[in-house]
């Protein structure tokens, strides 16, 4: 395999990566508070 062809692998699936972890961390942020937390803001 060329070196070419193994630097465009690693690149898409390092790219590939950042977009499941931007889509993990977002996810994760957007949920709601636990209701302890909730009930603190009264």
């Amino acid at each position: 395999m060329p070196a070419t062809a193994e630097l465009i692998g690693a690149t898409l699936a390092l790219l590939g990566l950042g977009i499941l972890t931007l889509c993990s961390v977002r996810s994760i942020t957007r949920r709601p508070p636990p209701p302890v937390a909730a009930d603190a803001d009264r």
